[in-house]
């Protein structure tokens, strides 16, 4: 394990014991190994919390405290750490366009902000259900585009949550006719697509 900070106790347990009240963490969100010990009667051990480890805790107490069936499979790639959510309340998360959804991803970002100084970015889904909306926010930012630019005027989305305004300006950020802007305070903004000034 590289990175991790040592940590020293009579017992292994002593030496979590340490590691957590430094690290400001349970032993459940540890990444920990054995480094030296036993034989000399103090045990030391390499610590470091685990960003998996939080969000699956958080995740997991989350889903009980709520009492929703639903259950996160987590796994690494190289864009971050994707959960995959499954469960018979998965559409109490997906509904209204996903907000939920979205402000869980953005809780467990907001997390991993506060306890790890640098940690992979967290991506939620379930079912496929963002691959869908993309489609659909983008058929809804073209149609927007056609309208501002046929009406010469600005046509303003209903409030929208982070990662579907994203979409939204991605989706337009190469068209010729209009420009994009985000409106309002909050987790929920608007998008406003208005036409694109001429120089």
């Amino acid at each position: 394990m590289t990175g991790g900070a040592t940590f020293a106790g009579a017992t292994i347990d002593e030496a979590l014991s340490q590691a957590c009240g430094e690290l400001r963490a349970r032993v459940g969100e540890l990444r920990y190994e054995q480094v030296a010990g036993e034989g000399d009667g103090r045990v030391a051990i390499s610590a470091e919390v685990d960003p998996m480890a939080v969000v699956g805790l958080f995740l997991s107490e989350t889903f009980a405290a709520g009492a929703l069936a639903v259950k996160v499979n987590l796994s690494e790639d190289e864009e971050g750490l994707r959960g995959e959510l499954a469960g018979d309340d998965l559409r109490l998360l997906t509904g209204s366009g996903g907000r939920g959804l979205d402000a869980l991803q953005y809780l467990c970002n907001r997390i991993l902000n506060r306890r790890v100084a640098e940690h992979p970015p967290v991506h939620l889904d379930g079912g496929g259900f963002k691959a869908r909306r993309a489609r659909q926010l983008r058929d809804r930012a073209r149609a927007a585009a056609d309208e501002a630019v046929h009406r010469g005027q600005p046509v303003v989305l209903e409030p929208l949550t982070p990662a579907a305004r994203r979409e939204v300006h991605l989706a337009l950020a190469d068209h010729p006719g209009v420009e994009t802007e985000s409106d309002g305070d909050g987790f929920l903004k608007r998008v406003v697509v208005r036409p694109r000034r001429r120089s």
